[in-house]
């Protein structure tokens, strides 16, 4: 099968969904199929072959509202214009109004949705209102939509009395890395807490700056991410962590350098008040690490019994459960192997691949027939 994913900000750097495609896509290459990855040109990605998949990119309108609605828009163009897809894969809830234009053309077309993005914090009522009603073109446009929660799941056969198919995120095996970067970074290995993931407002990391502030500690905080359109809200956090030696911001980070910080840490907290299925806490999980989480239904899905949590949006609450994880380090321990078992008994990417391949080729057949 050709099969074309529209579209990540950049590979390999982004964010959960770009995560979600090289995993997928780059298993499906092994399988036998063509892939094509549709891009922007904005994250330094150009034109080629990466994991075997094909890379095209597209320009896009670069402002915060119209980004991604202006890269989906052209890769859809291009899969149209130039009949590139026996398979049209289309990410998140905004772009699915393009889903219309490859069924109607007579190609398959799968919308998968990675949470209710009308609840992000940075979209105001005019954004909030068109994802809202872009979940009918979840609904009623593609051939079939999937979603990678169970929470989401509910919520469209509650809203929409419709079924959506549950295919979730997955890990890997992995093997733990020794800290050569993190030393010459300063980071010191099992000292510090680990943040990483965009540096977006939902992602909640103002809440664990200030909860950590508070704490009497000579552990780090090591802040792993980045995020365009967000310049306003970085300045911010910099402000907040002021002058503080303990509070390290380090960037985006990938690759060799991004398992060595999954391998060291004291523990992993994800502050967040929106997500998907967050590919970030089931990796950390994976790498064995103690996880804190905000008790949004999303990360309790994710989390379940195998970490701690604190109230969503509570920083007072965080800075309690983070004080006493850190001055009683056998509750961190009593969590590490049991999270890994966990994660690597309920999600694999590998299984989650064969999913959305007997998905794709059943569509496929159906067109056929």
């Amino acid at each position: 099968m050709r099969i074309a994913y529209i579209a990540v900000k950049g590979i390999p750097k982004g964010g959960g969904i770009e995560k979600v495609t090289e995993e997928i896509g780059s298993r499906l290459v092994q399988k036998g199929h063509e892939v094509t990855v549709y891009s922007s040109r904005d994250y330094g990605t150009t034109d080629g072959v990466y994991r075997g998949m094909k890379i095209r990119t597209v320009p896009s309108i670069n402002t915060k509202s119209l980004h991604k609605l202006s890269i989906c828009y052209l890769a859809t163009r291009d899969v149209m214009l130039n009949d590139r897809a026996d398979v049209v894969h289309v990410h998140a809830v905004g772009p699915s109004i393009f889903s219309f234009f490859p069924r109607r053309k007579g190609v398959a077309t799968v919308v998968q949705t990675h949470g209710m993005e009308w609840q992000r914090d940075k979209w105001g009522i005019l954004g909030k209102t068109f994802l809202k009603l872009a979940n009918l073109s979840v609904i009623y446009f593609p051939n079939i939509a999937t979603s990678v929660s169970k929470v989401q799941n509910q919520y469209y056969r509650e809203k929409f009395d419709r079924e959506v198919m549950y295919i979730p995120n997955g890990v890997s095996p992995v093997e733990k890395r020794d800290p050569d970067w993190l030393v010459a970074q300063g980071i010191v290995p099992n000292r510090y807490i680990l943040f990483a993931a965009r540096l977006v407002e939902e992602k909640g990391v103002h809440f664990l700056i200030e909860a950590f502030k508070n704490i009497r500690t000579d552990m780090q905080l090591v802040i792993a991410g980045d995020a365009a359109h967000a310049e306003k809200y970085k300045a911010s956090l910099k402000a907040l962590a002021g002058d503080d030696p303990r509070i390290k911001f380090i960037g985006f980070v990938t690759g060799a350098p991004m398992e060595e910080l999954f391998s060291n840490a004291y523990l992993f907290c994800l502050p967040s008040t929106l997500e998907g299925l967050p590919v970030a806490l089931l990796e950390a999980m994976n790498y064995g690490n103690c996880c804190v989480a905000s008790d949004i239904p999303e990360n309790l899905e994710a989390l379940e019994t195998f970490g701690y949590t604190f109230r969503n949006r509570d920083a007072e609450d965080l800075h309690r459960v983070l004080a006493d994880l850190i001055e009683n380090p056998a509750k961190v321990e009593e969590k590490k192997t049991a999270a890994r078992d966990h994660v690597c008994r309920t999600y694999s990417w590998d299984r989650v691949t064969d999913q959305l391949e007997a998905l794709y080729l059943s569509l496929v057949s159906d067109k056929l027939h």
